[in-house]
């Protein structure tokens, strides 16, 4: 091959990289090169986390009092103390109604907790750590998997479904079923960004609660948590 061919070539490949470049930077819909980074906030979490301990602590204290209070009542009954089974049975409606106004006041705390900052159009989701999210799975609210289907097969939480975004358009119909009051977690990998882009289009969609859990699939399988 001669010189003069190779150069011909040369000047071809510089004359259509310099027009693609040309395109790129003169076109107002052209390729970001570079990606925005998207901030992470995690305000929220620490904070959602320990209202949530506390529901629980309260809903364990009030199963206690009822055991307790079950057990004094049938020891009343065989021994037939009427006057004591009626103190009993006092103090257990006054325990009970405390405990229950005690559950009832943590609950609307973690209600509101729940609620997320509102924007003009949407509820801005909430970034939330693995300790959080892991919470949420016990009490069996739904995962979001935002990648690919081969990589939803290759592994997944536990209960996860999959709605790639790369493929929004197709699987919109997904989440168009879904309650809008619900609470839903959106992962995918530890270094990509694709859940943060499926939240963000959920909340525009009317969805309230949403959260992104950063550390995904990867922090998951990490930690050993259930999955698929």
């Amino acid at each position: 091959m001669s010189s003069r061919l190779f150069f011909q070539i040369g000047a071809t490949l510089f004359i259509a990289v310099a027009i693609g470049i040309f395109y790129n930077l003169s076109n107002p819909n052209r390729i970001q090169f570079i990606a925005d980074e998207k901030p992470v906030d995690y305000s929220q979490s620490d904070s959602l986390l320990l209202a949530l301990k506390k529901q629980d602590s309260l809903l364990r204290l009030a199963d206690s009092i009822k055991t307790l209070s079950n057990n004094r009542e049938d020891s009343l009954k065989k021994a037939n103390e009427q006057r004591i089974k009626d103190s009993i049975q006092t103090a257990k409606q006054d325990s009970l109604k405390k405990a229950n106004d005690s559950l009832k006041t943590a609950k609307q705390k973690l209600e509101d907790s729940l609620k997320n900052v509102q924007q003009k159009d949407f509820v801005k989701p909430v970034d939330i750590k693995i300790d959080f999210a892991k919470a949420l799975f016990d009490k069996k609210y739904q995962f979001i998997d935002s990648r690919d289907p081969a990589d939803y097969n290759a592994g997944h939480i536990q209960g996860a479904i999959n709605v790639a975004y790369h493929n929004i358009n197709e699987n919109r119909s997904k989440l168009e079923g879904l309650d809008r009051n619900g609470v839903y977690i959106c992962y995918c990998s530890a270094a990509c960004d694709v859940s943060i882009d499926l939240a963000y289009e959920m909340a525009k969609m009317g969805f309230k609660k949403v959260y992104i859990f950063h550390g995904g699939w990867d922090e998951w399988k990490a930690a050993g948590y259930p999955a698929n």
